[in-house]
């Protein structure tokens, strides 16, 4: 009988505070995601439950030799 690896996903919410200065809420999103982008240090948190309540999906099947 043939052997299968499956990649089960399942998606979770992270997020993170970057303070910036701006004069529009706009500008502060770009800010923002230029800050996120320009940095290898930001620090995600996953948000309380989320690895557990989302449904989980095949991404990926593929035969074993």
């Amino acid at each position: 009988m043939p052997h299968y690896s499956v990649i089960i996903t399942r998606d979770v919410t992270e997020s993170t505070v970057i303070q910036v200065e701006a004069e529009t809420p706009d500008q502060a999103e770009t800010a923002a995601f230029a800050k996120l982008h320009g940095s290898a240090f930001i620090e995600w948190e996953l948000h309380e439950g989320s690895w557990n309540k989302g449904d989980s999906y095949v991404t990926g099947v593929d035969e074993l030799p």
